[in-house]
């Protein structure tokens, strides 16, 4: 199936282009350099022009739970407006592994928080290279146990809970949901533009490599090495979902990119959903690049999107 026509510039939907001069306009005043490091501090300063005029979600908390190994995690609550006990999202942001912070993630997560009345914890878990694969995931796996035992005298319903993530938080998402034992109370995942497959001679991954689009093949593969050092875990599923036994995951929403390397990682794993027997809705928007999903204060496709997770969220409750 062909996804797209035309050359790159026709290719963008209506307000990518901006988004994406924007975010080069940003890089220079924050004098954004190459490197994790420079990922990391530039990256919520950037976040302030995207944060800009954002809807109220309720009261926000600062709270924090232990991991397995004693490690402090942290966790902010944005409380929705369905009353007690709220049905909750479990909500991990992306950035490869290696850099990403909740700030970064705010438009969309209180447009999910604003729009459906849900309420949102949001984990801040540990980044390689100083803290590889598990670590960043035993942080989420804790931030779950956490909604199960705390959340309900915080007035969250442990009985409704949606796991999502953007990008490498699509990845601890879904490895979370597949590391969970009990699976009681998931309701859902919401996976936006997730690292799901280790598949660098994708279709996707060879048409994006130069990172014309922003993210390129190079990067990917650094990003996985951060992760999983010489690939020793490539073939865990809780590093690779796609290779996950499947069957018996909840309803499951997935987003993908069309002008992103990871493209294809998305098509690849509904197809794997829909045959393990999950119900499995695939949404692929044209013209927009990765992380288009934060970008909704000038592209429309962003709010598009989030509209319709918000529909998948409804349809829940039903």
């Amino acid at each position: 199936m062909n996804l797209h026509t035309g050359d790159d510039e026709h290719r963008l939907a209506p307000g990518m282009a901006r988004s994406m001069a924007e975010e080069a306009r940003l890089d220079r005043e924050f004098g954004r350099g190459e490197g994790i490091a420079e990922s990391r501090r530039a990256g919520p300063l950037t976040a302030s022009f995207w944060n800009e005029g954002l809807v109220e979600a309720g009261i926000t908390e600062e709270l924090h739970t232990a991991a397995d190994d004693g490690h402090t995690v942290p966790l902010r609550l944005f409380r929705g407006a369905k009353g007690r006990p709220s049905p909750v999202i479990l909500y991990i942001y992306g950035g490869g592994w290696v850099a990403g912070s909740v700030v970064q993630n705010e438009p969309a997560i209180r447009t999910l928080v604003h729009d459906s009345g849900w309420s949102v914890v949001a984990p801040t878990y540990r980044l390689a290279p100083e803290h590889p694969f598990p670590a960043g995931l035993t942080d989420c796996t804790a931030a779950l146990a956490w909604i199960r035992e705390s959340g309900p005298g915080l007035g969250l319903d442990p009985a409704r809970i949606v796991l999502a993530g953007t990008s490498a938080g699509g990845n601890l998402a879904a490895a979370t949901a597949l590391a969970d034992n009990q699976r009681a109370g998931l309701a859902g995942l919401m996976l936006f533009y997730g690292v799901l497959a280790v598949n660098f001679d994708s279709p996707s991954y060879r048409e994006f490599a130069d990172g014309r689009f922003g993210l390129p093949r190079a990067r990917m593969m650094e990003y996985f090495d951060h992760y999983d050092p010489g690939g020793r875990r490539v073939h865990d599923p809780l590093v690779t979902p796609m290779l996950g036994d499947l069957a018996g995951l909840p309803p499951t929403w997935l987003v993908a990119a069309e002008l992103d390397v990871l493209r294809d990682d998305t098509l690849s794993m509904a197809r794997r959903l829909e045959s393990a027997g999950v119900r499995t809705q695939l949404r692929v928007e044209k013209g927009v690049t990765h992380g288009f999903i934060n970008r909704a204060r000038v592209l429309p496709a962003a709010r598009s999107v989030l509209a319709d997770a918000v529909r998948f969220l409804e349809g829940l409750e039903r």
